[in-house]
């Protein structure tokens, strides 16, 4: 045994086959699901609800996010089987209130067929892949920002245009990416069975949102950079101890990332979207929330990109006794802008994995 190999560091050793053995289970999966003839690649009819599987934390929900300096917009409309109902959030963030439906509102009994159309809030495919209207009426409570605590009357009226073709997380992410952070994970049986459980598919796509919001005698127009989101699967509030998820607008630029934190490994990817085409990044070389400000880090292909950025105006809710979720309007320098969300697990700590 060479001088070299006595001196290794067993544990790097382990990491690095097992970057090696996820690399290549990627670049396979990569080619089996890169053909759209195949029927794997986001198709028309998956934009339509998927069947239960009988899970009881399945969900399926479909988002809107939208940035324009001094407004964020975050549009979302869940699918709860296994409880037999929907959960509807809307909240308008400006620099000087936020506005939304309360958490304890959230929750809608399903007592329709028509998954589109819940308390108010109606979502119409125009055309799959392509176009979307949202319409809302009814009303928003301030969160955040002014002491008048009365709702205000609102009407909103949008559509969303796509710009490039769906990115799909873990299949479209950076191989290496995701082989280094598979590498990094103590693998073990729970491990493995607890992936099983948690699986969840779904795509993202760049476009526009366009439109008017109406709120009491407040009239905002709406043409924001955006991103939709359409996943189905188990979602568990209190499975990762901290998620970010974060949309900043740079001019032409949009970036979309995510990162996940679990006991065992950390998730993250995303993407920098420029005239239409995205780039899946790198890595995340920072991703932070702090009291008035965020920052965030990437490596893309043209090098390391940085932003830093102010939060205006900020709502959080708790999420099904076991999750807390924050969401930030943030601006930045040169017009930069963008929405910033933060998941915390509000459960007990997990053991961490030996």
């Amino acid at each position: 045994m060479s001088e070299r190999a006595r001196g290794a560091n067993p544990s790097g050793l382990r990491t690095q086959v097992k970057a090696a053995l996820a690399r290549w289970v990627l670049h396979k999966r990569r080619e089996l699901l890169g053909s759209e003839e195949a029927g794997h690649r986001p198709a028309a009819h998956d934009e339509a609800t998927h069947a239960w599987d009988g899970r009881r934390r399945f969900a399926e929900d479909y988002v809107f996010a939208a940035a324009q300096p001094d407004l964020g917009v975050l549009v979302r409309l869940e699918w709860l089987p296994g409880r037999a109902a929907h959960r509807v959030w809307l909240v308008v963030l400006r620099d000087d209130v936020a506005w939304w439906i309360p958490p304890d509102e959230t929750i809608v009994a399903q007592s329709v067929a028509d998954r589109w159309h819940v308390a108010g809030l109606t979502l119409d495919c125009v055309q799959p892949l392509s176009r979307w209207t949202v319409r809302y009426a009814g009303k928003l409570h301030p969160a955040e920002g002014i002491e008048d605590r009365r709702p205000r009357r609102c009407e909103i009226q949008l559509e969303f245009t796509a710009d490039a073709a769906p990115f799909v997380p873990g299949v479209d992410d950076d191989p290496d990416l995701v082989a280094r952070r598979l590498g990094e994970a103590h693998w073990d049986p729970e491990l493995v069975r607890a992936v099983r459980r948690a699986t969840q598919r779904g795509y993202v796509q760049v476009g526009r949102l366009r439109g008017t919001a109406v709120i009491g005698d407040d009239v905002i127009p709406i043409d924001a950079r955006s991103v939709r989101q359409h996943h189905w699967g188990v979602r568990d509030w209190g499975a990762p101890t901290g998620a970010v998820q974060s949309l900043l607008v740079d001019g032409d630029e949009l970036a979309w990332v995510q990162r996940a934190e679990f006991p065992a490994l950390t998730l993250e990817g995303g993407f920098v979207a420029e005239g239409g085409r995205w780039q899946a990044i790198r890595g995340i070389g920072r991703a932070e929330r702090q009291r008035d400000g965020c920052r965030l880090e990437l490596e893309t292909d043209a090098g390391v990109r940085q932003w830093s950025t102010q939060v205006l105006r900020a709502a959080t809710m708790r999420v099904d006794g076991r999750g807390s979720f924050d969401l930030a309007l943030v601006s930045g320098p040169t017009g930069v802008c963008g929405l910033w969300a933060t998941q915390w697990r509000t459960l007990p700590p997990v053991p961490a994995v030996r």
